[in-house]
């Protein structure tokens, strides 16, 4: 749900949808009508779908798209809804490789209470053949359902959302593809939809550290001596090794960070830690394969007396030219050892009282 934003998340509702089949063969195409929505059992299966789909912006539309014209196009009134999708779904299927697998594709027009907002949803979706038990004169009959869909998140094979104001669509849109290697889309999604990442790897990295950052500070009081730096380091080496990270493992490593609690209550504060910071770095629902050059680097530390003496370093000094030795009655020992001259040994103004 990272795409939507808390108010559009209260009022969101589907106006209008229209369904095509997407197959290997071009031939098999027919233009659908839109459909009436009076005669849609489940709208809320759908809407839930969308919510699913959505995930903060990881890519943007290029200079020249197609796909945000005709949304455009839609959104303004230029072009009415039904000829608008099908125009998209037939240029999706002209591009639809052989090799793909068929789907249905579904195009969604969602509202909200400011009339000067309109989003589009577009998903192509897992249909398939299942059988029924029904009852017919009097004794039980199976019958073929061709399209049935299901609840999984798995089931969407490729989506996007945009949203438009006042008929003009954001550059910013949320897509993902199952085929792609997350967060890219394939090649054929890619060019349909006429759009470019707009975070690399290495930059949703960086944007990741400083949410990790900001939420072991948040939960100090949880973690085992109240020890940021060490939390942080735990939570970043929890996942260097993983193929991809999203919410879902930040928030595992965070657990492991703060040493697996079993209160509910604590456990119940990592989630909220994380939700919102991941949120706060429009990193809700993305997944991507961290950099390791990014989570290689330790975080700067900082060390603070109550005599006022104030000591910074780079993290992965700790324990080489920085050493502390705590002593009994609680007081600490910090060495710094440089096999070179100062630097730097001046003073700094006073602080304005």
């Amino acid at each position: 749900m990272g795409f939507f934003n808390e108010q559009e998340l209260a009022e969101l509702r589907i106006n209008r949808m229209i369904l095509h089949v997407v197959s290997k063969s071009k031939d098999d195409f027919l233009p659908q009508p839109e459909l009436e929505l009076d005669g849609v059992d489940h709208l809320d299966f759908f809407q839930a779908r969308l919510f699913d789909a959505a995930l903060d912006s990881v890519h943007q539309f290029r200079d020249v798209s197609d796909t945000k014209t005709t949304i455009e196009q839609i959104s303004s009134g230029a072009v009415s809804f039904e000829r608008g999708a099908q125009q998209l779904t037939r240029r999706f299927d002209d591009v639809h490789p052989q090799t793909a697998t068929a789907g249905a594709f579904f195009i969604f027009e969602l509202i909200v209470d400011d009339p000067e907002v309109r989003l589009y949803g577009m998903m192509k979706y897992d249909y398939r053949q299942a059988v029924e038990l029904y009852e017919s004169s009097g004794r039980n009959a199976l019958r073929q359902i061709v399209q049935a869909f299901v609840q999984e998140k798995g089931a969407i094979q490729k989506s996007a959302i945009v949203r438009t104001v006042k008929g003009i669509a954001e550059a910013a849109l949320s897509a993902r593809d199952r085929m792609g290697n997350a967060p890219d889309l394939t090649d054929y999604f890619e060019a349909f939809l006429g759009v470019k990442r707009e975070r690399n790897n290495a930059q949703l990295s960086q944007d990741l550290r400083g949410a990790m950052r900001s939420i072991v500070e948040e939960l100090r009081d949880h973690l085992p001596d109240r020890d940021v730096p060490a939390a942080l380091r735990a939570a970043k080496e929890s996942l260097q090794g993983r193929e991809a990270v999203d919410e879902t493992a930040v928030r595992e490593a965070i657990l492991v960070a703060a040493g697996r609690p079993e209160h509910e209550e604590v456990r119940a504060a990592i989630d909220r830690a994380v939700a919102k910071q991941m949120k706060a770095k429009k990193l809700g629902g993305v997944a991507f394969k961290p950099d390791p050059a990014v989570f290689r680097t330790a975080a700067r530390r900082r060390i603070r007396t109550m005599e006022g003496v104030t000591v910074e370093f780079p993290g992965d000094q700790e324990e080489k030219t920085v050493r502390r030795h705590l002593l009994p009655d609680g007081g600490a020992t910090i060495t710094i050892q440089t096999g070179e001259k100062l630097v730097e040994d001046g003073t700094v103004p006073d602080k304005a009282r």
